[in-house]
C-alpha cells in the first residue's frame, strides 16, 4: 500500500498505464482513468490491450504467473524492480534490474523521469471499451440471477473502511472484474497456491486484527461445503466480541464447481462430469438463521439492489442468498451480516 502514491505519480508523469497482478488489484485506485485493471486469465481486455500494445515495461513487485499475457519477446524494453532478486527476469526478460524496496526505489527513480503524454489517451480508450463491455456483462439477462450484477451491485456499496476476503473458483472472476475497492481497501485471497476454503479464515483473521471494520467475504457453494459453514460457527460465536460487527459473506451457488468444470472445457473439451463437479444443494439462509444470525435469500433480479447492507444494522446477525444463472457459472448469493447487539 505505500507504494500507491509513488506509482500514480509516476504513471501521470510518464503519461502510461497500469495494470496489477490479482494480488496487486488493492495497491492502486482502480478509480482511476488509466487504470486498466488487472491482467491475465482472471483480468481485463484493457489490461491486455496495454500489454499488447507497449513498448517499455515497469515491473513493481510483481511476479505474475500469466507469462502469455506480457508483451510478445522482443516487443518491449523492460525494467524491474523486486526485493527478491531470484524474481527479477523470472516471467519477462529485462535490461535494467533494481533489487530493493519498491517504495524506496521508485522514489529515486521518479526525479529521473521525464514529463510526458505517452500514450495516455489511447490507454483510456482501452479501459472506456472494457468498462462497455462490462457493463453489457452485468446487464445480461439469464434464467435466474446474473451474478456479474450481484457482485457489481455489492461493489457499491463497500464502505471506505471496510476488509475484503476472496475465496478460490468463479468468484475470483466476478472480483477481478466487476469489484472496485475504494481506495485503501485491503483484499486478501490465496492466489499463489489457489487453495479453497480461505475466504472465511482470512475473514475471521482479518476481522480479528481490526475488529473495528466491517468485513466482506465473497465465495462460491464449493468453498463454503469445504469449510465455511463450520466458520460460521466462530463468526455466530465472535460477532458480539467485535466493536463493528459487520461480517458480510456473499455465497454466489449454483449448485457446480464451476472453475473446474469450465476449465475442464476449454482445456480438454470434456463435457460436465456431475460425479466430481456437483455440488450438494444446502440451505445457506437458513443454516445462518440456526446460528443465530439473519438469512437473506435472493432469487430474482428485483431483489439485487435492496440485499447488500447500506449502513450497520441494528440488532443481530444477517445473511442473504441468492440465486445465479448456472451457465454463467454462479449461483446463489448468501450475505451474512452480524448486526449490533442491542
Amino acid at each position: 500500500m505505500s507504494r500507491r502514491p509513488i506509482c500514480q505519480s509516476k504513471a501521470s508523469r510518464l503519461g502510461t498505464g497500469v495494470t496489477t497482478s490479482l494480488l496487486g488489484k488493492p495497491v492502486l485506485d482502480e478509480a482511476l482513468t488509466y487504470h486498466c485493471g488487472v491482467m491475465g486469465h482472471l483480468g481485463t481486455t484493457a489490461s491486455t490491450d496495454l500489454m499488447a500494445g507497449c513498448d517499455t515495461l515497469l515491473i513493481v513487485g510483481s511476479n505474475d504467473p500469466w507469462a502469455e499475457f506480457y508483451p510478445a519477446p522482443g516487443q518491449a524494453r523492460a525494467v524491474q524492480i523486486d526485493i527478491t532478486a531470484r524474481n527479477i527476469g523470472a516471467k519477462y526478460p529485462v535490461e535494467v534490474a533494481l533489487v530493493g524496496d519498491a517504495a524506496d526505489t521508485l522514489d529515486g527513480l521518479l526525479p529521473l523521469l521525464p514529463e510526458r503524454q505517452g500514450w495516455r489517451s489511447e490507454v483510456e480508450g482501452f479501459v472506456q471499451t472494457w468498462q462497455e463491455a462490462a457493463e453489457q456483462h452485468i446487464q445480461q439477462e439469464t434464467d435466474s440471477l446474473n451474478p456479474q450484477r450481484v457482485v457489481q451491485e455489492l461493489s457499491t456499496h463497500l464502505p471506505t473502511d471496510a476488509q475484503v476476503s476472496v475465496d478460490v473458483g468463479s468468484v475470483v472472476y466476478w472480483y477481478t472484474r466487476y469489484v472496485q475497492l475504494p481506495s485503501g481497501v485491503p483484499a486478501h485471497l490465496s492466489s499463489t497456491l489457489a487453495s479453497m476454503g480461505s475466504a472465511m479464515p482470512y475473514g475471521i483473521a482479518a476481522k480479528l486484527l481490526h475488529p473495528d471494520r466491517p468485513l466482506v467475504a465473497l465465495a462460491g457453494d464449493g468453498a463454503m461445503q469445504m469449510n465455511g459453514l463450520s466458520e460460521f460457527i466462530t463468526v455466530a460465536a465472535r460477532w458480539r466480541d467485535w466493536a463493528d460487527p459487520r461480517f458480510v459473506v456473499l455465497v454466489l451457488n449454483n449448485g457446480d464447481l464451476s472453475e473446474v468444470s469450465w476449465e475442464q472445457r476449454e482445456m480438454e473439451g470434456d463435457p460436465r462430469f456431475p460425479t466430481s463437479q456437483e455440488v450438494p444443494a444446502f440451505p445457506y439462509a437458513e443454516y445462518a438463521e440456526l446460528l443465530g444470525l439473519n438469512g437473506i435469500r435472493v432469487d430474482d433480479e428485483s431483489q439485487v439492489a435492496d440485499a447488500p447492507p447500506r449502513r450497520r444494522p441494528p440488532a443481530r446477525a444477517t445473511r442473504s442468498r441468492g440465486v445465479i444463472a448456472p451457465r454463467i457459472a454462479a449461483v446463489a448469493i448468501s450475505a451474512f451480516v452480524p448486526l449490533d447487539s442491542d
